[in-house]
């Protein structure tokens, strides 16, 4: 192990001074030998250590034995630390070209990805995991996550079509037109980056070349949602699909879904800001008047209502959520499938256009 650390050590230092890359020889054979369980044939431990330790023989003889066994212990650690370096690079790297995130756990945490609200993973990270004692737990959550990792690779290649992850029901913000290729955004009402990105859409006028459509994906939380009412507005989304507007030019879905994202009330605070600070109730009376305001007679503000709080929309959104997490695959919010490519996070005008 000794060896091992050593060259590990000796490929550093050569990197930035030549003196010590005449022992790279001995150390890359020494090492060799050791990785395929062999003796090492050399004296080239010895000879480090000798080295290393000869500066303390002089002064204080009785701390060389203890300080041999500090060396051997602190190679352990070097060799150990550079694997696990090794590994986290690797699975970083894998990660962020299958989900456009270095750590799937927190993907807003990764600088290297796209802007993005992240789904949060509730399975334990590796350092939880060794807090609470379950080292087992530790490396097989790790090893399971990075197997899960590697077989969404063939999904990441793949030319993504958006009509074959379309939720039931689906509605388009502008009419539909068998000549144009179809978009399918995932977004979760109250996330900002979901705002930036259908701003962007609009000044890039993407909606005017593709059909445009979305999944309502509300982020969930250990404590509910991320965003408290999320699941309301969804809910409300889900609602107006099924009763839609007789005549309507947009959709009223669709009509809320650009309130929220682009519009402010007279303070001039963002609606989905108000949204996302506002009493469930409040906000439910905000989605009514709205509905009302599109169009909706008292009677069909009733249905859309009475319906939110169906079964049957809570199906819908139970079978969206399984179509994001099972079939789309993504941990980023917003994904939007367009070009024959699942887009994790904010995309830029400049990749719309």
């Amino acid at each position: 192990m000794f060896c091992v650390a050593a060259f590990i050590v000796l490929v550093l230092m050569a990197a930035v001074s030549a003196r010590y890359r005449r022992y790279l020889g001995k150390a890359w054979n020494c090492t060799l030998r050791r990785v395929t369980f062999r003796p090492c044939d050399t004296t080239f431990k010895q000879d480090i250590k000798d080295h290393l330790l000869a500066p303390l023989a002089v002064r204080r003889p009785g701390l060389v034995g203890p300080a041999s066994v500090t060396l051997e212990v602190l190679a352990v650690l070097v060799v150990l630390t550079t694997i696990w370096s090794g590994y986290t690079v690797v699975k970083s790297g894998v990660n962020l070209y299958v989900y456009g995130t270095c750590n799937k756990q927190d993907s807003a945490s990764c600088s290297l990805g796209a802007e993005a609200c992240a789904i949060p993973d509730q399975t334990p990270t590796f350092g939880e995991s060794l807090a609470e004692g379950d080292v087992i737990g530790a490396f097989g959550n790790d090893f399971a996550s990075l197997g899960k990792t590697f077989s969404a690779i063939p999904a990441r290649m793949q030319n993504w079509d958006a009509k074959d992850y379309l939720p039931a029901n689906a509605s388009y913000l502008n009419p539909f037109d068998e000549k144009k290729e179809t978009a399918l955004e995932v977004i979760d009402p109250g996330c900002t980056y979901c705002l930036q990105l259908f701003q962007n859409i609009e000044k890039a006028g993407f909606d005017q070349k593709q059909n445009l459509t979305y999944i309502a994906y509300p982020i969930a939380s250990e404590d509910g949602y991320k965003f408290k009412n999320s699941l309301l507005v969804t809910q409300y989304l889900e609602a107006l699909r099924l009763n839609p507007l007789d005549g309507a030019k947009t959709p009223v879905d669709w009509e809320i879904l650009s309130r929220i994202y682009t519009e402010k009330n007279e303070a001039g605070v963002s609606w989905q800001s108000v949204i996302n600070g506002a009493d469930p109730a409040v906000a439910t009376a905000l989605l009514q008047d709205w509905s009302a305001e599109f169009g909706l007679s008292p009677a069909q503000v009733a249905e859309v209502a009475s319906v939110a709080a169906s079964d049957e929309v809570a199906g819908i959104i139970a079978a969206n959520t399984e179509l994001v997490e099972e079939s789309i695959h993504t941990v980023k919010i917003p994904s939007i499938i367009f070009d024959g490519r699942r887009h994790d996070g904010l995309v830029s005008l400049d990749d719309l256009d």
